[in-house]
């Protein structure tokens, strides 16, 4: 295997010499002859027996000579081959070709002549299979007479083995957990005694992880303990059962020991382990082999820890928290304490730190001559020392302070004690970039967004170009100085992104505290477009510890229509209500002052809305001796179509304030002048039935209708709600009335423009206004139209009122212009809190 590894180093074998060709014996004879060979030469009978790790997939090359053995000249008539496959044997395993089909050359052949066929075959030296070739050629002479000839050739392949061992120690320590033996640690006072043995449990695994059958021939392994360095083997085949060392691929078996370790003696324990398997059915052996070392050093033992506070206080370093409005210079205090948690006294021989960044102080520091003389000898167990330093950091810088401190300690026994303890204070005060950009006029001071419309005379052309100055400003606003990577704008339209960074020196990207870098750029744009530009200009910087901050800023202005010389529709939208209603007494909807919503005095007329449903959805403050709501019907009143109210007096049914059909959503009033008193009795039955039979009673509620007790416009009493009521100091409603001012003009120049689209939108509901024009709708040039439309405001909630008017004109040219409006209020008493049943 190592040879066919290295064939560039190996020098071919010398060529046999050719097989002379048999002597022609008489008229008609012919000989064919079998060789086959592998990639790199080997015969195919002669394929050397290899590991699963070397076989693999190859090509055998077989070739068949056919040589005319006769005295004549003749011609070949027929070659075939036929071969088998064992396993799986024929007839699956068996292949037949007709050689002279796919030969292209001659096939006369004179007396001694011949030709050769070859073909390749694909095969695995990993599969243990026979390979049987038989061949058969014919030869006929001139005169008709014919021969034949026959030829066989068989090899076998015997893939070989693969076997693993692996050993494991697995330590059962004094409190009965267990452990890898290389993970036993000895405190230094399990030690005093001298000694600490440990049982140990060594397992060896061995297993066939190849392609065929073998048997554990051996199995031996060897321990060298050092120091001193002797070893002893032992021979551990016996603890297998004979039965039970076969092993077939995918197999494995165990073998394990049990040893004392001694944990408070220094050594290590070396264990080789040599497993061999002899295959099933031949003589090849596989052999492995695998080594496992354990260390035991009880040593001593010392330890250093550092720490580190704000000079002053009880804060630790590593909870600074600096933000870049208070970071500076701040003095800390870094402690490191030696302690000896062994066994042994000692001496303290060596005690340094270093530190990085370095700051104000050299990197390394020698601290040990801070420890007094008597401190540092007769270190004994359980002492401990502390030895502090004073810097002073800078909060404002992003950085980390890394600490290494290192310990020795030389104990009695000669053998020497170290530690090393690393602790790292970070302080990241955090970082600020802030993006702005500019927009205005090249050498004018006007913002591109109030740039003025051009006029109509500008556009005649379609272009109006106007160059504009853009300019983008990156700063650095923490306390830290960064590196700019990324600063880029993108434009829209037309969509592209400019790298601001580009041809910028290096040096110029770094910006300290309060620095800033700032790029320009001039575009043309054309005013006669409709069209909104927006850029947005994004900028990071990276800082020292790689943490990153990030900014963008992002502007927009729009180019209105040029004015139509022929079309120029224009609207205007106001809300106005009675002066004496608002705070000012403009008479403004948005200063409205609030309505009273409670009925204090008795009341000379109610109406009332019928809503259907049922007593649930009662909604009044009335105790519950003054409003009684029964409902007598799954469902209560109905919530659609009608039904039969009666509503009469408590005290007195016979007086009777309505009676009649409602529909549900429909209003209905009572008056006090019709009733037989000529007021309203304290407290009225609200009665509704299916039908003017009022022979099924639906629902029927009591309620307090003489104002002394809670009475509120919009309270709900089952399926009837309160909207109004009147009493002598006036009339009082959910709804105040305003008013809708459109104000339209035409300011075309030329051209009458006739109103096609006039609508208005309030909170999502829309209104066709274009029926309140008078006919026929035509404004002339600066014509002026005022259409005023009632509105309802719902004073017993407090909302915004948002309403959109839209409004388009075309000229008889066919010329189409638009416009639109808004108005935006809010009105309502003030919202307060409710309380229902």
């Amino acid at each position: 295997r190592f040879l066919q590894n290295q064939e560039e180093s190996i020098t071919p074998p010398p060529t046999p010499p050719p097989t002379p060709a048999p002597t022609p014996s008489g008229p008609c004879g012919v000989d064919i002859e079998t060789t086959c060979t592998l990639e790199d030469g080997t015969p195919c009978d002669e394929i050397p027996v290899e590991g699963p790790d070397d076989c693999g997939p190859t090509t055998a090359n077989y070739c068949y000579t056919i040589t005319n053995t006769g005295g004549e000249c003749g011609t070949v008539i027929r070659a075939d081959r036929t071969r088998t496959a064992t396993p799986p044997g024929p007839p699956d395993g068996t292949t037949t070709k007709d050689l002279l089909a796919d030969f292209t050359g001659s096939t006369d052949l004179c007396p001694g002549e011949s030709f050769e066929i070859c073909e390749d075959e694909e095969i695995s030296t990993c599969d243990e299979v026979c390979y049987e070739t038989m061949v058969s050629t014919e030869i006929e002479m001139p005169n008709g007479t014919t021969c034949e000839d026959t030829d066989m050739y068989d090899f076998c392949i015997e893939p070989g083995c693969q076997v693993e061992v692996e050993t494991t120690c697995t330590a059962t320590l004094p409190d009965g957990t267990e452990a890898d033996c290389n993970d036993i640690e000895t405190p230094p006072e399990d030690c005093a005694d001298g000694e600490n043995l440990v049982s140990v449990e060594y397992c060896y695994t061995i297993e066939n992880v190849g392609n065929s059958c073998g048997a554990i021939s051996k199995l031996e392994r060897t321990r060298t303990k050092t120091p001193p360095g002797e070893s002893t083997t032992v021979d551990l085949l016996p603890q297998v059962d004979e039965a039970n060392r076969e092993l077939c691929p995918g197999e494995s078996l165990e073998v394990c020991e049990e040893e004392e370790l001694d944990t408070c003696e220094e050594a290590c324990y070396e264990t080789t382990v040599v497993v061999d398997a002899t295959m099933e059915d031949s003589s090849f052996v596989c052999s492995n082999e695998d080594e496992y070392e354990v260390c035991i050093s009880p040593g001593c033992l010392v330890e250093v820890a550092a720490s580190c506070t704000i000079e002053g206080t009880d804060t630790d370093c590593q909870d600074i928290v600096a933000t870049p409005d208070d970071c500076g210079p701040t003095s800390v205090e870094y402690c490191y304490t030696i302690s000896n948690p062994g066994t042994a006294c000692g001496d303290i021989s060596s005690l340094s730190r270093t530190r990085t960044p370095p700051g104000g102080d050299a990197g390394t520091v020698d601290l040990l001559p801070l420890i007094p003389e008597a401190d540092r000898v007769d270190f004994c167990p359980d002492e401990s020392v502390v030895v502090c330093e004073t810097e002073e950091i800078d909060t404002c810088d992003d950085q980390c302070y890394e600490t290494t401190t290192d310990v020795v300690v030389d104990m009695e026994d000669g053998k020497t004690c170290q530690d090393t303890d690393l602790y790292e204070v970070c302080v990241n005060p955090g970082c600020i970039t802030e993006v702005e950009q500019t927009c205005k006029m090249e050498g004018i001071e006007i913002a591109c967004d109030e740039i003025p419309p051009p006029e109509f005379e500008d556009c005649v052309d379609g272009e109006n170009m106007l160059p504009i100055e853009r300019c983008y400003i990156v700063r650095n606003s923490g306390p830290t100085c960064g590196t700019i990577t990324t600063f880029e704008r993108t434009t829209t339209p037309p969509g592209d992104t400019l790298d601001l960074l580009e041809g910028k020196p290096e040096d110029s990207l770094v910006l300290c505290p309060d620095e800033e870098m700032e790029v320009c750029e001039t575009n043309v744009v054309n005013t006669c477009n409709e069209e909104c530009f927006t850029t947005d200009v994004k900028a990071v910087i990276t800082m020292p510890d790689g943490s990153i901050c990030e900014d963008d800023d992002v502007y927009s202005f729009c180019f209105l229509p040029p004015p139509d010389e022929t079309c120029n529709v224009e609207v205007s939208l106001e809300c106005s209500t009675d002066g004496n209603r608002t705070e000012d007494g403009t008479g403004s909807c948005d200063v409205i002052l609030p309505i009273a919503t409670r009925c204090d005095n008795r009341a000379s007329a109610m109406t009332w809305r019928f809503n259907g449903g049922t007593c649930e959805q009662s909604f009044n403050i009335q105790e519950a001796d003054k409003f009684v709501c029964t409902d007598f019907a799954e469902g209560g009143a109905p919530t659609s179509g009608s039904a039969f109210l009666t509503v009469a007096s408590v005290k007195d049914p016979s007086d009777v304030y309505f009676d009649g059909e409602v529909d549900v959503g429909d209003l209905f009033t009572m008056f006090a002048d019709g009733t037989a008193k000529g007021r309203f009795d304290a407290d009225s039955t609200f009665s509704v039935y299916s039908d003017s039979s009022k022979s099924t009673l639906l629902q029927e509620s009591s309620v307090h209708t003489s104002c002394s007790q809670n009475l509120f416009l919009k309270d709900k009493f089952g399926s009837v709600q309160l909207l109004i009521f009147e009493n002598d100091e006036g009339l009082f409603s959910c709804f105040i009335g305003a008013t809708y001012s459109y104000t339209l003009t035409n300011a075309a120049a030329s051209d009458s423009g006739t109103l096609v689209e006039f609508t208005s939108t309030t909170n999502g509901v829309s209104d066709d206004c274009l029926d309140d024009v008078p006919p026929p709708g035509t404004l002339e040039p600066d014509d002026t139209l005022v259409i005023d439309k009632n509105i309802l405001i719902d004073m017993t909630v407090r909302q915004t009122y948002d309403t959109t008017v839209f409004v388009r004109a075309e000229t008889p040219g066919g010329a189409s212009c638009e416009d639109t409006a808004t108005l935006s209020f809010e009105a309502g008493n003030p919202n307060l809190p409710t309380f229902g049943r």
